[in-house]
């Protein structure tokens, strides 16, 4: 019987590959290299390689913030190279086998529970080396020593990635504002609280991202002392809204600025 050739193709040729460099010197030492680089049937094939863990651990990171796959795949295929590598050949098949070693959903939601799923999502940067993850306390959570006068049932959760440091870092020092978003769209009651700093074109860049069910000096307090364990800054203006508790958290943990700036927010 005769057998059908796999169509990934085989290793095995009947000939020799024409690969080859041919180099030349001649007598006043100038060198002429020939490089042939077409390879055929062997080692080459691209198809064959392995995915590297750092590879895998960027196309879930993606998976995880719910970039489409075909925005993945279009991304990696656009990328340039300066290796031969199998990265740029990555297929939907690779895509999936990520997705189940991740156990991460179609949509990007790594469990059909939302506190299950935001847990995961946490745990997971936490553990990576540019952690975004400044400081987390789930709900059903309960612990004086780590989180003072937060209840059980409360939720904090403070994100600043590498870029959000280094701008905080920077421009630090001359004005903060401190900004709140009620609701933020969802069904838990969480608010988010927005750290912006003033860039070299005197416009707003976020800083640090503040969700949680409450929003008064005690949760913001643990909140800015964790930002100060990553920098510590001393703006000359700080910019909130009329309420008081963005004030007295600041000065608990920064101290009082120089000039405060309050906006009315509209409500």
């Amino acid at each position: 019987m005769k057998r059908n050739m796999k169509i990934a193709g085989s290793n095995k040729i009947n000939g020799k590959c024409p690969s080859k460099r041919k180099v030349y010197e001649d007598i006043e030492s100038k060198v002429t290299v020939e490089f042939t680089k077409t390879h055929v049937g062997h080692g080459i094939d691209l198809g064959r390689m392995k995915i590297t863990r750092e590879e895998k651990e960027d196309i879930a990171k993606k998976l995880e913030n719910k970039i489409p796959v075909e925005a993945i795949l279009d991304d990696i295929r656009n990328s340039i190279n300066q290796k031969l590598e199998r990265i740029p050949l990555i297929t939907q098949q690779d895509i999936k086998n990520i997705k189940e070693e991740y156990n991460i959903s179609s949509d990007g939601i790594l469990d059909s529970n939302d506190v299950v799923s935001v847990n995961k999502w946490v745990e997971g940067l936490k553990n990576r080396e540019d952690s975004p993850i400044v400081l987390f306390k789930d709900q059903n959570i309960f612990d004086e020593n780590l989180y003072p006068g937060m209840k059980a049932e409360d939720f904090l959760l403070e994100i600043m990635n590498a870029s959000q440091k280094y701008m905080l870092k920077f421009y630090g020092n001359d004005t903060i504002s401190l900004e709140f978003t009620h609701g933020v769209g969802n069904a838990y009651g969480f608010d988010l609280a927005t750290l912006f700093v003033l860039d070299d074109k005197r416009e707003g860049f976020p800083a640090a991202f503040i969700l949680s069910n409450r929003q008064d000096s005690t949760a913001l307090t643990l909140a800015f002392a964790a930002i100060k364990e990553h920098t510590c800054i001393s703006p000359r203006v700080l910019m909130t809204d009329d309420s008081e508790s963005f004030f007295n958290a600041w000065k608990t943990v920064f101290g009082i600025p120089e000039k405060r700036l309050v906006y009315i927010a509209c409500r």
